[in-house]
C-alpha cells in the first residue's frame, strides 16, 4: 500500500497545493532583487487563496453535520 493512498482525501487534496507552495519558496529563495518582489506575491497569494479555501470547507462541513433546514 503506498503512503498516497493511506492519506485522509482532505490531504490527498491539498498535496499538490503544498509541492507547488515548497517549489515557490526555492524559487524564492534563489530569485534575484527585481523578482524577489513578484515571487513573494505570488507565494503570498497562493496562500491566501488556499487558506480561505480550507476556512470555507470548514464552515461548510461544520453548517451541514447538525443542522436542519426547513
Amino acid at each position: 500500500m503506498k503512503i498516497w493512498d493511506r492519506l485522509h482525501p482532505p490531504l490527498r487534496r491539498e498535496l499538490p497545493f503544498v509541492a507547488l507552495q515548497l517549489a515557490l519558496l526555492v524559487v524564492l529563495l534563489h530569485a534575484n532583487a527585481p523578482e524577489v518582489w513578484f515571487w513573494f506575491a505570488a507565494l503570498l497569494v497562493l496562500l491566501l487563496w488556499r487558506s480561505l479555501a480550507w476556512r470555507n470547507r470548514r464552515l461548510d462541513q461544520g453548517n451541514t453535520s447538525g443542522s436542519t433546514t426547513d
